[in-house]
């Protein structure tokens, strides 16, 4: 993925517009996923769910936590667990929302810098709302397949593809063929650690792992995708009155960010 910290800062507005954009879809498109559940007949919505249980595959009995998983039902960067003194972000995302692949283009690059040379400690919490709205499980599938990329060593790499080759199109969302072979490939896994990563992947062995991780989406009610939480506090990255962005896609713009909230937020590590 290349490096955007070279962006203009007009570039890097027009991107945040967008992005903007991308964000007000997702909510309309969840706005009528939920008034047509609203309306749908007890009777129909019976059958729908005994058709997908029955299509669903089996889960594993035994089920798993990613080796790097944080105390939140993250997954931490390049291994690197929270720590007291070290500001801390929470990214909080959807694999099927376009505007954090927008902002993974823009930004993730930055933050696995930041990550690399200690300036910070991340983790990655993945939610699966879009599902929902969307009608697909897509956002699920594709959690479960990077919590079975932690387990062979590869998350980072994992994590960068699968935004790397978003779909085109909102919902079209994620075929098995991608997540069971192309992204693992293009993520470097292979031989011993593919066939383990596929078995993982097939029996949803960190099914109650990506459940615990929604279910916190919902409890901590965050409600929208990407949240980059430092502290307890939301990043803003961009001002829709005076449209201007206020966190350039810079190391030296993140970081400042990150480590203003870290001190304003009493540095805390986020629960």
């Amino acid at each position: 993925m290349a490096n955007n910290s070279s962006l203009s800062k007009r570039a890097a507005l027009r991107q945040q517009q967008e992005m903007e954009e991308r964000t007000k879809r997702t909510r309309r498109i969840l706005a009528v996923g939920a008034g047509l559940a609203a309306l749908t007949i007890v009777a129909v919505l019976a059958i729908v769910i005994m058709q997908a249980l029955a299509k669903q595959a089996p889960v594993a009995t035994e089920q798993l936590t990613p080796p790097n998983a944080t105390a939140s039902s993250g997954i931490a960067l390049a291994g690197k667990q929270p720590q007291e003194g070290t500001p801390h972000l929470v990214v909080w995302e959807d694999f099927q929302c376009p505007a954090c692949a927008s902002r993974e283009e823009s930004y993730g690059p930055i933050i696995e810098q930041l990550v690399a040379d200690g300036s910070i400690t991340a983790e990655i919490r993945t939610a699966f709302f879009l599902d929902a709205g969307l009608r697909n499980d897509s956002s699920k599938r594709a959690a479960l397949a990077a919590a079975a990329a932690d387990e062979v060593g590869a998350f980072d790499a994992f994590h960068r593809v699968v935004y790397a080759n978003h779909p085109a199109q909102e919902g079209t969302g994620f075929t098995d063929q991608q997540l069971r072979v192309d992204f693992p490939a293009l993520a470097g896994i292979e031989g011993e650690d593919l066939t383990r990563y596929q078995e993982l992947y097939d029996t949803r062995a960190f099914n109650d792992f990506t459940d615990a991780a929604n279910q916190k989406f919902n409890d901590d009610q965050i409600g929208a995708t990407p949240t980059f939480l430092v502290s307890g506090q939301a990043l803003e990255f961009y001002d829709q009155e005076s449209q201007t962005v206020l966190i350039q896609p810079t190391a030296e713009s993140l970081l400042g960010a990150i480590t203003e909230a870290f001190e304003s937020g009493g540095q805390q590590l986020e629960s």
